[in-house]
C-alpha cells in the first residue's frame, strides 16, 4: 500500500502515560489503572443521549478519588472491580504515589477493601471517594519501604534466581528509536502528525482504555466505541478550523513529491551476510531503563530490632537514609508515620529530631521532620530527591506502559540465551539494602512466606462461577496462585539440586530423597521405589513426571466439581528433574487402612473402586472419551473403573477427593509399543521405556474424525432410504391414477393427462420440499454414536488379568479396538498429513520450539520426529529447510540427554566447562580438533570429560537419535548438516538445556588476523581516526580473539536456568470469546468479531495481566482486525503492545515475536511511518537470519513487502534488489510453476519498469502471464491484468528501443563526420611530416583510431568528447566520462 492512500490530518495522541497518569498498574487492577489515564477523555467524549442508550448496569463507574494533598484522580471502573483495585491505582498514580497505607471512604464511611463496586450501597456512577491515611503495622511499614526502593530502582527485569539473567527485557525502544527516546520524540511526533488518521487518534485512547476496563462487562466494545466516536466528534467541534487547515495542508503535501531518503535501515543490506550475535543483546535497552539517582542509600538501621519499650510507644522500624547532599538521617517508622529521630551511628536516641529546639529562633517546626509517608518526608529533607524523583517519573513515562510494567511472577518472564557479560552487570554502588531485601519483604521470621498452598488452591477451586464476574474473579485467582506457586517451587527445586535443602529421609539413597519446605513437597524424577521397573526404570519415571503435569492440566481444563488436583510443577535444572507439589492434607499421617480408595498403588496387587468416587469420575471419563472397564486385582476380584488403575484417588483429611499420579490420563500408543518397545522390527535399538502414550489432542482429533465419518455414513444411508421411500410412493400414485382413467373418452383422457402432469409437478415440488426439510431437520433423527477407549488397554495390569476377567468380551474388545484404531490413526493419518503440510509449507515453523508446539497441536509425540524426517525427501530443495529443522530438533534433544548425564557425573562448579566442551566439540571442531585438552585441571579429573572428542560426541548423538527417534543420521552429519548452521543449533541447545551465554561473536572456524582486525575497525564509531591509542586497542582486541582456544570457553557460560512445566489454569470464557471473535471475522462479521475480540482481550488482561503471552496473542489479532478495517493507527498501537509483550514473555528472538515485528512494519507503513517500518523490517530480518536460514517462503514475503516500502520512498534501485530476492527464494523453494512465483514475477516486472529496464520487465511479465493463462485460463482476472501490463510494457520497450536506435544513428553520423575530419587532419600531418623530414610515429590516439570498428569509434568519441579541465597533465584526462 502506498503512502498516498493514507488519509487524515489530525495527529495521533501519544500512548505514553502523561505526568498525571499512572506509570504502571499491577495485574489485579490493570483495567482500572488504564482507566485512570483515560478517564478525562472518555468523560468529555460521552454525550448524555448516548448514555441513555446503554443499560444502567452496563455503564462503567466514572469515579473521582480525592487525596489529602488535593489531587483528584478520575477513574473508569467496572462494577466487578474491588476497592483494592482502586487503591492500587491511587498508589501507582504519580500525583499520589507516596500513599500506600490508607483506606477509601464514601460520604465519611470506610469502605471494605475486598467488596466489589456494584455491591456498595449508595455508590453512584459519578461518586467522589476520599483517601484517608491509615495507621501502619510492621508489615505495612516494610511494604512501604520496599515500594520506595522498587520505585527508585525503576523497571527492572524479573527475579534472576527464578527466570535467569536479563529475563523479561524488551529491546523495542532501541529498535524504534535508535538515537534514544528523548532524541526521537520530536521527530517521531512530527512524522506521526504528518501521516496520522484524524479519527483514529482520539479513538485509540478511549478504545484502548475501554478494552482494558471493560473486562467485567458483557459488551465492553459498545461503550468504548461510542465514547471514542463522541470524543472524536467533540474534538472536531472544538478545533474545526484547525482541522480543516491541517487537512488542506496535508493534501498539498501529498501532491508534492516526497524527498528521497538518503539513509534508511536497509541501506546497503547484504542478503548473504549474517548479523552479529550482538543483535540479540539487551545491553542498550537495559541502559535506557536506567534511572537518575534520588538517594545514595536507604537501609535498615543498626539499631533494629525495635526495643520492647519502644514498641509500646509505636516504633516499628528504624531506617538510615543518606541523601544526595551527603546528609545522614535516622528515621523512625511508627504507627502514625515516619519521623527523623535523634540517633546517630554511635548513640541511640529515638526521640523526634528538633523537639528540644522547638520554639527557638530559626529552628524548624518539629512537623517539618514528620510525615505520614516516607516519600513526603524525604521531599522535605532533600531538594535533590524532589528533582530526581520528577526526572525519574518523566523518564519512565517516555516508555510504552507495557515496557515498564513489573511481572506478576518471575516464572512468566522470557529468559534470553545470550545475556550481558560480567563487565555490564557489576553493581554501580555498594548498597547494604540489597542484603536486607529478604528481611524487608518477608519479615524477621519470614512468616510471610509460610502459606498453606493446598488449602488456598482448593478454596479457589470451590469459588462460585455462575456469573461472568464470578468466573473472571475465579480465573484471576487461579492464575495468581499458580504464578506464585511456580515461583516458589522453582526456588525450592534449585535448592534441592544445589543441596541447600535437607531431605526428610537422609538415610535413604540420594535418588529416593524427599524434601519439604514452605508446605511444598519435593522429590526427584527417578524411579527410587522401583514403581516403573517393568516400564523402563528411571527413563519411564522421568517421562511420567511430565505426563502427570499434562494430566493435571487436562483436569483443570475440564473443571469438574468434586474432583481436586494438586498444584504441580516439574523443574529441570542442571541435569536433574525435580517434582514440586502441594501437600495433600493427612498424606504424612499413615493410617492402619490404605488411603487409596480408587485405583492401585502397587501395580495392581490391590485395586480400589469406591462407589462414590466412581460416580464422581463419570463426567471426567466422558470428557476424556474413556469407557468403563474392568480391572482385576491379584486376588481375582473385579473392579469397575473409568480411568487407569495407575491413577490414584484418595480422600484427604479435609474431606476432599484428590486424584494423584495422572500420567496415564491418555491411552497407550500400542502400535509404537509393540513395534519399537517390546521388539524392534528394524536395526534400531529397543526404545528406552514403555510408557508411550497418545496425546490428548490426538484422542480428540481421532474422536472428532470418527464422529464426522459416522455422521456422513448415517446421512448417506438416511438419504438413500428417503429416496427409495419417495420413489415407492410415486410409483403407487401413478398406478392408482392409471386405473381410474376412463377408456375411449379422448377429451376426458386429455384432461386427465393434463391433471396428471400438474399433479406430477406438484408432487415433484412437494418431494423437493420434503427432501430439503428432511436434510435440515430429520435426517439425523435416531443417530447414535459411541466411541470410548480403555485407558488400561495393553498395560501390564490389563495383560496380567486379561484371562481372569469375567466381563463382557465384546464390550472390552470394542474399547481395546478403539485404542488400536487411535494408534493407527496417528501413524497412518496424522503424521503423513503433517509431513505433507511441512513439505508444501502449509505449516512452516521457524524454530524447534515452534515445531514442538505445532506437532503437539496435532497430537503428534516428539518420538515421531524420525518418522517425519523419513517422510521428507532428502534430495529435494523445497523441503531442505524444514527437514533440517526436524533433524536439528532431534540433534539438540540428543545433546540435551548427553548434557544431562555429564552434569550428573561432574561437580557443580564445572558445569560451565561441561557445556563449553560439548558445544565446542559439536559446533567448533573446525576451530579446535581437541577441545578437551583445554579443560581445567579439575575438569580433567572427570574421565567422561577428558575422553570426549568431537568424533565420540558425534557417535553418541547418532546413538541417541537412533534410540529415541528411530532415525539414522549419516556418519558425517556434522560436516554436511551442522556446518554453516552452527548458530541455529547453538541456540536450540542453549534453550533446551537452560544455558545462558555471554553475548559475543562466537566463531566456529579459526579466523585470520586480518579479517578480525577489519571486523573490529568496521565496528568503531563513524568518523574516528586510527590514532596510535586506537590502533593499540584494536591490536589488543584482535589478540584476545585469536587467543581463544575453543569456540566456547567455560567463562562464556553466565548462568543455567531452571526450566519448568506448570499445570496452568486457562480462562475458558476468554478463550471462547477469542475463538468466537476470530470465527466472526472469518465469516465477514467484522463489527461483531472485533467486539468479541476486545471483550476477550479485556478478559485476558483481567485474568492474566498485560504481561502474558495470551494477552500478546489477543493484541495481535485485534490489531489485524483494525488493519483490515482501515484503522491503521489503532492497528499499529495494538501491535506495538503485542511486540513488547512478546519480547518480554516468550523471547526477543521467538518466531511469534518476529512475525509481530513484520506485521507492525506493515501497519506503520500503512499509516505513513515507512522509515520506522523499515527499522522493524530490518530487525525481523536480522532475527530471522540468526534462528533460521534464508530459504523460507515467509522470508520471500517479507522481501516483497520491503520492496513495496522502498518504492514508496522512491528508492527504486534498492526496492529492485528485494523483489529479485523474493523471486529467487520462491523459485528455489516452489519451482517455476507456482502461483506465488508468478505473483513475484509480476511484482518484479513493475520494479524493472520503474527503473526503466523494460526489456527485463517484459520478460518477467511474459513468464507471469504465461503461467496464469496456462493454469487459470484467459478469463482469470490475474491473466487479464498481466496481459494489460505485458502490452504496456512491450509498447514502452519498443518505444525505448526506437529512441535508442535514433540516438544511435545520430551518433554514427557524428562519428562518420569526425572520422572524415580526422582523416583530413591525418593527411595534412603526414604531408607536413614529409615536408619537414620527420620519421617518427604519430602520437597515440590520432590517425590510428581510424582503423577501429565504427562501434569502438563511437565509444571512443562519446567517451572523450568531454573537454579536459584546464591545467591538467597530458595523458591523465578523464577516462570513460559520461555526460
Amino acid at each position: 500500500m502506498s503512502t498516498s492512500e493514507i488519509k487524515g490530518s489530525e495527529p495521533v495522541k501519544d500512548s505514553a502515560p502523561r505526568a498525571e497518569e499512572p506509570v504502571a498498574a499491577a495485574s489485579s487492577s490493570e483495567a482500572a489503572g488504564a482507566g485512570a489515564g483515560a478517564g478525562s477523555s472518555a468523560e468529555e467524549g460521552t454525550s448524555p443521549s448516548e448514555n441513555q442508550e446503554l443499560l444502567q448496569e452496563e455503564q462503567p463507574y466514572r469515579l473521582t478519588i480525592k487525596a489529602p494533598n488535593g489531587a483528584a484522580i478520575p477513574i473508569i471502573a467496572t462494577a466487578q472491580e474491588t476497592i483494592q483495585d482502586l487503591k492500587q491505582v491511587v498508589s501507582e498514580t504519580p500525583a499520589t504515589i507516596e500513599h500506600s497505607c490508607f483506606y477509601l471512604t464514601l460520604n465519611g464511611q470506610r469502605l471494605n477493601d475486598f467488596v466489589e463496586l456494584g455491591e456498595i450501597e449508595g455508590l453512584e456512577k459519578d461518586s467522589h471517594l476520599a483517601v484517608v491515611e491509615d495507621q501502619y503495622t510492621e508489615r505495612e511499614a516494610r511494604i512501604h519501604v520496599c515500594r520506595l526502593r522498587d520505585l527508585l530502582v525503576g523497571p527492572i527485569t524479573a527475579n534472576p534466581n527464578v527466570a535467569g539473567l536479563d529475563a523479561g527485557a524488551s529491546i523495542f525502544s532501541t529498535v524504534k528509536y535508535p538515537d534514544g527516546i528523548a532524541d526521537s520524540d520530536g521527530s517521531a511526533a512530527a512524522n506521526t502528525s504528518a501521516s496520522a488518521n484524524g479519527g483514529d487518534g482520539s479513538e485509540s485512547d478511549s478504545a484502548s482504555a475501554e478494552a482494558s476496563n471493560g473486562a467485567g462487562k458483557q459488551k465492553p466494545k459498545k461503550d468504548g466505541k461510542k465514547a471514542s466516536q463522541s470524543a472524536a466528534a467533540g474534538d472536531k467541534k472544538k478545533t474545526n478550523n484547525d482541522s480543516e487547515q491541517a487537512s488542506g495542508s496535508e493534501d498539498d503535501q501529498q501532491q508534492k513529491a516526497k524527498p528521497v531518503v538518503a539513509n534508511h535501515a536497509l541501506k546497503g543490506f547484504e542478503f548473504d551476510k549474517l548479523p552479529p550475535f550482538e543483535t540479540l543483546s539487551a545491553t542498550e535497552a537495559l541502559k535506557s531503563l536506567a534511572l537518575p539517582a534520588c538517594l545514595k542509600q536507604i537501609v535498615l538501621s543498626g539499631w533494629n530490632p525495635v526495643p520492647r519499650y519502644r514498641q509500646l510507644r509505636g516504633d516499628l522500624l528504624y531506617l538510615l537514609v543518606t541523601t544526595l547532599e551527603n546528609q545522614n538521617y535516622h528515621i523512625t517508622c511508627s504507627r502514625t508515620g515516619f519521623y527523623v529521630n535523634s540517633s546517630s551511628l554511635v548513640r541511640f536516641d529515638p526521640e523526634p529530631h528538633g523537639s528540644s529546639q522547638s520554639g527557638q529562633t530559626g529552628a524548624k517546626s518539629p512537623d517539618h521532620y514528620r510525615a505520614h509517608s516516607l516519600i513526603t518526608l524525604l521531599k522535605r529533607l532533600s531538594p535533590r530527591f524532589v528533582q530526581g524523583l520528577d526526572n525519574l517519573q518523566k523518564q519512565v513515562s517516555q516508555h510504552e506502559p507495557v515496557e515498564v510494567l513489573p511481572f506478576v511472577s518471575s516464572e512468566q518472564a522470557a529468559s534470553p540465551w545470550l545475556v550481558r557479560g560480567a563487565e555490564n552487570r557489576a553493581p554501580e554502588t555498594c548498597d547494604m539494602g540489597r542484603a536486607q531485601d529478604v528481611y524487608l519483604r518477608l519479615g524477621a521470621y519470614a512468616v510471610d512466606s509460610m502459606r498453606d498452598w493446598n488449602e488456598e488452591l482448593q478454596s479457589i477451586r470451590e469459588m462460585p462461577r455462575t456469573s461472568l464476574s464470578e468466573r473472571v474473579l475465579r480465573d484471576r485467582q487461579f492464575h495468581k496462585w499458580y504464578s506464585e506457586f511456580a515461583e516458589a517451587a522453582v526456588q525450592g527445586a534449585i535448592a534441592v539440586v544445589e543441596s541447600e535443602m535437607p531431605p526428610l529421609n537422609p538415610t535413604d539413597p540420594d535418588n529416593q530423597h524427599m524434601y519439604l519446605r514452605d508446605n511444598i513437597f519435593y522429590s526427584k524424577g527417578f524411579d527410587g521405589r522401583e514403581t516403573f521397573a517393568d516400564l523402563g526404570g528411571d527413563a519411564a519415571a522421568h517421562v511420567a513426571t511430565g505426563k502427570d503435569i499434562h494430566g493435571v492440566r487436562q483436569l483443570n481444563q475440564i473443571d469438574i466439581d468434586g474432583i481436586n488436583t494438586l498444584g504441580s510443577v516439574v523443574v529441570d535444572y542442571r541435569g536433574v528433574r525435580v517434582v514440586a507439589q502441594s501437600v495433600v492434607p493427612g498424606i504424612f499421617r499413615r493410617q492402619e487402612t490404605t488411603q487409596i480408595i480408587y485405583g492401585s498403588v502397587d501395580n495392581g496387587v490391590t485395586v480400589g473402586s469406591d462407589p462414590d468416587f466412581h460416580k464422581v469420575m463419570e463426567p471426567v471419563a466422558k470428557a476424556l472419551h474413556f469407557g468403563e472397564h474392568t480391572v482385576c486385582d491379584q486376588a481375582g476380584e473385579e473392579h469397575r473403573l473409568y480411568t487407569s488403575a495407575d491413577i490414584k484417588g484418595l480422600t484427604g483429611t479435609d474431606g476432599r477427593k484428590y486424584l494423584l499420579d495422572l500420567y496415564r490420563l491418555s491411552p497407550v500408543d500400542v502400535e509404537f509399543l509393540e513395534g519399537e518397545c517390546e521388539s524392534s522390527s528394524t536395526a534400531m535399538p529397543i526404545y528406552p521405556h514403555k510408557l508411550v502414550l497418545l496425546r490428548p489432542e490426538l484422542v480428540e482429533a481421532f474422536w472428532e474424525t470418527s464422529v464426522r465419518t459416522a455422521v456422513q455414513e448415517y446421512a448417506i444411508e438416511k438419504s438413500k432410504q428417503a429416496e427409495h421411500k419417495e420413489d415407492d410412493k410415486g410409483a403407487e400414485k401413478e398406478t392408482k391414477g392409471a386405473e381410474e382413467t376412463p377408456i375411449g373418452d379422448e377429451d376426458s383422457k386429455g384432461t386427465a393427462e393434463a391433471e396428471a402432469s400438474n399433479k406430477n409437478n406438484d408432487d415433484t415440488q412437494e418431494k423437493e420440499a420434503q427432501k430439503k426439510d428432511l436434510d435440515t431437520k430429520d435426517i439425523m433423527a435416531g443417530f447414535e454414536f459411541s466411541l470410548d477407549l480403555d485407558p488400561d488397554a495393553f498395560t501390564p495390569i490389563k495383560q496380567n488379568n486379561a484371562s481372569s476377567s469375567s466381563s463382557d468380551p465384546s464390550e472390552q474388545d470394542a474399547l481395546t479396538k478403539a485404542v488400536r484404531d487411535a494408534s493407527k490413526f496417528l501413524r497412518e493419518v496424522s503424521i503423513p498429513a503433517f509431513a505433507r503440510e511441512l513439505a508444501s509449507y502449509a505449516t512452516s515453523p521457524l524454530s524447534g520450539d515452534a515445531l514442538r508446539v505445532t506437532m503437539h497441536q496435532r497430537g503428534i509425540n516428539m518420538r515421531y520426529l524420525g518418522k517425519i524426517a523419513s517422510l521428507l525427501p532428502e534430495d529435494v530443495d523445497v523441503v531442505k529447510n524444514v527437514r533440517r529443522l526436524v533433524l536439528f530438533e532431534m540433534i539438540s534433544r540428543a545433546v540435551k540427554h548427553i548434557l544431562r548425564y555429564l552434569f550428573r557425573v561432574a561437580p557443580a562448579h564445572l558445569h560451565g566447562e561441561v557445556f563449553a566442551l560439548v558445544a565446542s566439540a559439536l559446533m567448533g571442531s573446525a576451530y579446535c580438533a581437541d577441545p578437551a585438552s583445554f579443560l581445567s585441571a579439575d575438569a580433567k579429573q572427570v574421565p567422561d570429560l577428558l575422553a570426549l572428542t568431537p568424533e565420540m560426541l558425534a557417535e553418541q548423538i547418532r546413538e541417541q537419535v537412533a534410540l529415541r527417534y528411530r532415525f539414522e543420521l549419516s556418519p558425517g552429519f556434522v560436516s554436511t548438516l551442522v556446518s554453516g548452521n552452527e548458530r541455529i543449533l547453538l541456540r536450540e541447545i542453549c534453550i533446551k538445556s537452560g544455558t545462558q551465554l555471554v553475548v559475543r561473536q562466537y566463531r566456529f572456524e579459526r579466523p585470520e588476523e586480518s579479517a578480525v582486525q577489519a571486523e573490529i575497525v568496521s565496528a568503531l564509531p563513524p568518523g574516528i581516526k586510527l590514532t596510535k591509542p586506537v590502533k593499540r586497542t584494536v591490536k589488543k582486541k584482535t589478540d584476545a580473539i585469536l587467543a581463544r582456544p575453543t569456540t566456547i570457553i567455560g567463562d562464556d557460560v553466565m548462568n543455567f536456568i531452571a526450566l519448568s512445566k506448570v499445570s496452568v489454569h486457562n480462562s475458558s470464557f476468554a478463550d471462547e470469546a477469542f475463538d468466537a471473535g476470530r470465527m466472526s471475522l472469518e465469516q465477514g462479521q467484522k463489527e461483531l468479531g472485533l467486539e468479541l475480540l476486545l471483550e476477550s482481550l479485556a478478559l485476558h488482561e483481567q485474568t492474566f495481566g498485560f504481561l502474558h503471552s495470551e494477552s500478546a496473542r489477543c493484541y495481535a489479532v485485534v490489531s489485524l482486525a483494525h488493519y483490515d478495517a482501515g484503522e491503521y493507527n489503532l492497528a499499529a498501537e495494538f501491535m506495538t503492545k503485542a511486540v513488547i509483550i512478546s519480547e518480554r514473555t516468550i523471547g526477543i528472538d521467538n518466531p511469534l515475536t518476529i512475525h509481530n515485528y513484520l506485521n507492525l512494519a506493515l501497519y506503520e507503513h500503512a499509516r505513513g511511518n515507512t522509515e520506522v517500518a523499515l527499522r522493524f523490517m530490518r530487525r525481523a530480518l536480522d532475527l530471522w537470519s540468526l534462528i533460521n536460514s534464508p530459504d523460507h517462503p515467509d522470508l520471500a514475503t517479507a522481501h516483497n513487502n520491503i520492496g513495496v516500502m522502498l518504492q514508496s520512498l522512491r528508492l527504486y534501485d534498492d526496492a529492485l534488489r528485494f523483489f529479485k530476492s523474493c523471486l529467487e527464494i520462491r523459485i528455489k523453494l516452489l519451482g517455476t510453476e507456482h502461483v506465488l512465483v508468478a505473483n513475484a514475477q509480476h511484482s518484479l516486472a513493475k520494479a524493472y519498469a520503474i527503473v526503466g529496464d523494460f526489456k527485463e520487465a517484459v520478460q518477467s511479465e511474459r513468464d507471469a502471464h504465461k503461467f496464469f493463462i496456462d493454469r487459470f485460463g484467459e478469463d482469470d482476472p490475474r491473466a487479464k491484468e498481466t496481459a494489460e501490463w505485458l502490452a504496456e510494457l512491450t509498447f514502452a520497450a519498443v518505444r525505448k528501443a526506437k529512441l535508442s536506435a535514433a540516438t544511435h544513428q545520430k551518433l554514427r553520423e557524428m562519428a562518420a563526420s569526425n572520422l572524415m575530419h580526422m582523416e583530413r587532419e591525418g593527411k595534412q600531418q603526414h604531408q607536413q611530416q614529409q615536408m619537414n623530414g620527420a620519421t617518427g610515429d604519430l602520437p597515440a590516439g590520432t590517425a590510428t583510431k581510424g582503423h577501429l570498428p565504427i562501434d569502438d569509434l563511437l565509444k571512443y568519441i562519446t567517451g572523450s568528447s568531454k573537454p579536459k579541465p584546464r591545467g591538467s597533465r597530458r595523458g591523465k584526462g578523464p577516462k570513460g566520462s559520461k555526460r
